[in-house]
């Protein structure tokens, strides 16, 4: 098993502890993690001070994420142009895969029967898939995730298979967190895109109130909290048992946006997953 955190959860670790990044990061190793979600904009302002903290502590980054608006850019050059930026990046953090957020719609996009929504999403997928055709001979795989927002046009199973559906290159960062953002059940937006999954985020969700920690509302207005993996609501056992006993042997991204101790949630995190795993595989 493969265990990825988000640097951002690393950032957050070391002010909260006071402790630096190569002793979170240091300690992030010795919980069995090894590889960091990158952040694009983070990554383009730090370059240099992130690529010795890699040298210095042995972590590896498995994927760069970046936020993009191409549902509103109406010619190629331009996106043209952050594509190959964005993937110049990704091969000079070392990523195999990146994950793309291609944008949100304003508030008179978000009718899914109106031509401007159709538009968006239209201009949203090219994009994608010339990210794709420019990542394949450079050994980077082109993801998407079911993304927590209700302006985003891929927050729920049937919003992001549309995009995996019909870009053959696109592969699906299965999210196990983010369908209960939209009020879909987590076992059945597995069943649907399971056939696409290739690489997953481990994120588990509760609606028990945390007073020191600022919650997301999901689209009907519930608070719903941070929790290390195995400790939420999210069935999270059953969907990582299943990946495991499928023959799923690559990252397991651990998330925890918003808790108020990322180091004790991202050591629980890990040792529950290494746990299950044991349990599931017998080694």
């Amino acid at each position: 098993m493969k265990l990825s955190v988000f640097y951002e959860h690393i950032l957050e670790a070391a002010g909260q502890s006071g402790r630096s990044l190569e002793e979170i990061c240091t300690l992030v190793r010795s919980f069995g993690i090894d590889a960091l979600e990158m952040d694009a904009d983070r990554f383009k302002t730090e370059e240099d001070a992130i690529l010795t903290l890699l040298e210095k502590t042995g972590l590896r980054v498995s994927c760069m994420y970046g936020f993009f608006d191409f549902g509103h850019i109406t010619g190629s050059v331009e996106w043209k142009e952050q594509i190959i930026s964005f993937l110049s990046m990704a091969g000079r953090a070392g990523a195999s895969r990146v994950l793309v957020i291609p944008g949100f719609l304003e508030e008179h996009e978000q009718d899914p029967a109106s031509v401007e929504y159709q538009q968006c999403v239209q201009s949203m997928k090219e994009a994608v898939a010339a990210m794709c055709a420019y990542a394949k001979p450079l050994g980077i795989t082109v993801g998407m995730e079911d993304f927590d927002d209700s302006r985003a046009p891929f927050a729920t199973t049937a919003q992001l298979l549309s995009f995996v559906e019909e870009i053959p290159e696109l592969s699906c960062f299965f999210d196990t967190g983010n369908f209960l953002y939209s009020g879909e059940d987590a076992l059945d937006a597995y069943k649907r895109c399971r056939p696409h999954i290739g690489y997953v985020h481990c994120k588990d969700r509760t609606f028990e109130v945390h007073p020191k920690e600022e919650p997301k509302l999901t689209v009907d207005g519930r608070a719903m909290y941070a929790v290390p993996a195995g400790n939420g609501c999210i069935p999270m056992k059953e969907l990582v048992a299943d990946l495991l006993k499928s023959g799923y042997d690559d990252t397991f991204v651990i998330e925890h946006f918003g808790a108020q101790d990322q180091l004790a949630y991202m050591k629980e995190s890990a040792l529950w997953l290494l746990d299950l795993r044991k349990k599931v595989l017998g080694a």
